[in-house]
């Protein structure tokens, strides 16, 4: 833990992370051949179960707890027993913004295993980072994926973009999605925020604006976000980031969200003449 999070603490707990790997035949996963390649990328990693859930444990990634030291964390592989409903990810899908074919993949898909850490929110983030990244690239590699639904942040990921994203060196590309919405009004009121920080113990980023380049804010909101997962919730309400426009610093302030799901975010105020919505410029 460095300087910044001893100084302040966290204001929520770490969600679980989990993704869902979708096909369009039946995969074939095999517990052996998860364990070796996992190994590979995690060190020593032992099959405690194998069959319709395979579960992986990572045996240099442990866990101390009031009552027992060094738990070593896991890893479930669940195969869904009932086929896949394309419906239930079409929010998912409205919010991915760099898959033009996301449709078209996720309308082939027809069955799902649902990947999950056990026992790993009690980690450092870089090593839950390392873990998510691992399985993620593991089964991709393994298996014919033809879309991954990242639960926690309600987007799909292409897997090719992922993996190229990643050899690339965006090693950030995929934990998080930034959303955007604009608002049918006369002023063109326009509101991005991300989803999906909450996994790591952080609030959620929430900017609502107009007349500033969504581009541009993504980009800000982006950067920040990481900023927010390698330090933790080190912001404090009336602090500043720095702007997209010359020279601008603009205040923060931890909020109830203005879009669902309900959760506390991280508001950034653009000031006037930007900002939207009732609040203060």
């Amino acid at each position: 833990m460095n300087d910044a999070q001893t100084a302040f603490s966290h204001r929520q707990q770490p969600d679980m992370w989990n993704f869902e790997a979708l096909y369009t035949r039946p995969p074939e996963l095999d517990g052996e051949t998860l364990r070796a390649a996992l190994a590979e990328r995690l060190g020593d990693v032992a099959i405690v179960s194998d069959g319709a859930t395979i579960l992986l444990a990572l045996n240099d990634y442990c866990v101390n707890y009031a009552d027992k030291k060094g738990v070593p964390s896991q890893i479930a592989i669940m195969q869904a027993d009932k086929p896949l409903d394309p419906a239930h990810y079409a929010e998912a899908a409205q919010q991915t913004w760099d898959w033009p074919d996301k449709d078209a993949a996720l309308a082939q898909c027809q069955h799902s295993v649902m990947v999950t850490e056990l026992m790993g929110r009690g980690l450092q983030i870089e090593d839950r980072l390392e873990i998510l990244q691992a399985i993620m690239h593991v089964v991709i590699e393994c298996s014919d994926v033809k879309a991954i639904s990242q639960t926690p942040a309600r987007c799909l990921l292409n897997p090719e973009t992922y993996l190229q994203n990643h050899a690339d060196g965006y090693v950030y590309y995929g934990l998080f999605n930034l959303r955007f919405f604009s608002i049918s009004n006369e002023n063109g009121d326009m509101l991005m925020d991300s989803l999906g920080l909450s996994v790591f113990g952080v609030p959620d980023m929430q900017c609502h604006f107009w007349e500033l380049d969504p581009t541009a804010m993504s980009r800000m909101l982006f950067n920040s976000a990481v900023y927010l997962i390698q330090n933790g919730d080190v912001v404090e309400d009336g602090h500043t980031l720095a702007g997209i426009t010359e020279g601008s610093r603009w205040r923060c302030q931890h909020e109830d969200s203005l879009v669902a799901p309900e959760r506390m975010v991280l508001d950034v105020n653009p000031g006037a003449p930007y900002a939207a919505g009732n609040r203060d410029s």
